[in-house]
């Protein structure tokens, strides 16, 4: 499928901005590039260049059914870069946060991530991806159980002590 401009936002023609990069004509300079060249692979449904991009060492983990079955059932709408972190030519990692917008059954929906690039042998790869919006519980000291020490230093277990319900 041939397309006039570039669907990644950036370049004026697709044979200009990511085509080459997708066909293997040049290599992505940055983690940014290497991101806005697999979503346009998405739009092109172009799925051995977003295989071929993700990370050696977690690629088995990454499920390409999945990923096609999306890429055929949507539409691509836009893609919004929000912020890089590294990810320049000399660095050896990069991270990437963006929202593409698509419509899928008729109905508009956002994506959005973060995602870390490595740099593996001068060659820029999709490592993981996180949701931004959902943040993971992190405790400020270790959790104590019923049966341990009472903080309060009183020398009984916390379940006689201060964790008695």
């Amino acid at each position: 499928m041939e397309q006039n401009v570039c669907a990644c936002g950036r370049g004026p023609q697709l044979t200009e901005c990511c085509l080459p990069i997708i066909k293997g004509e040049r290599p992505a300079e940055t983690a940014e590039e290497l991101m806005r060249a697999r979503y346009t692979a998405f739009t092109l449904k172009d799925m051995d260049f977003v295989a071929e991009t993700h990370d050696p060492a977690t690629r088995d983990e990454n499920d390409m059914e999945a990923n096609s079955k999306w890429a055929n059932e949507a539409e691509f709408v836009g893609l919004e870069v929000l912020d890089t972190e590294l990810g320049q030519a000399k660095d050896s990692k990069g991270y990437v946060e963006f929202r593409a917008q698509f419509k899928q059954a008729g109905k508009t929906q956002s994506h959005h991530e973060r995602s870390l690039f490595l740099k593996k042998k001068g060659k820029w790869f999709f490592s993981e991806a996180k949701n931004p919006e959902i943040t993971t519980f992190e405790r400020a000291q270790p959790k104590v159980g019923r049966n341990d020490p009472c903080i309060c230093g009183s020398g009984k277990k916390f379940k006689k002590c201060c964790g008695r319900d």
